[in-house]
């Protein structure tokens, strides 16, 4: 199912025009290539993006990421991987495993560049490779 502006609006009708322009094209490719096609994935899916980007608003995480500070369930063995690793994409990504995971699926560098993330393409296919990684189709229907 081809994602249209007037889909997404009805979804998260407190994104603008704007942000909804510049992730339709990825949303089409990666929902499309991990399998979120149904209706009710897709609404499952956009209610999650929806909540994690504020209708879109943000790619990163608000909060400094200090929080996450030597938490070792993440991964964030060094000092600074709380911040360096904090929430970034559509879904926000978080932790120095998570990234280490996403950046060998997605082929990119994100252990080293994590601000990657924050760039519309990887935002969404990121979001995309987690919620099928993670095998939450199932549960959406």
């Amino acid at each position: 199912m081809e994602i249209h502006n007037n889909l997404l609006k009805a979804f998260l009708p407190n994104s603008t025009e704007a942000n909804r322009q510049k992730y339709i094209p990825y949303l089409n490719k990666y929902m499309a290539m991990y399998g979120i096609t149904t209706e009710k994935q897709i609404a499952a899916f956009y209610a999650q993006i929806g909540h994690e980007s504020g209708y879109l608003k943000f790619h990163k995480e608000l909060a400094s990421g200090a929080a996450y500070e030597g938490r070792k369930d993440l991964g964030n063995i060094y000092p600074g991987d709380g911040v360096k690793y904090k929430g970034r994409g559509l879904i926000q990504i978080t932790g120095r495993d998570n990234y280490t995971k996403a950046a060998k699926a997605l082929g990119i560098d994100l252990v080293n560049k994590p601000e990657l993330l924050e760039q519309p393409e990887w935002a969404v296919k990121s979001a995309c490779w987690w919620w099928h990684n993670v095998g939450l189709n199932k549960h959406a229907g």
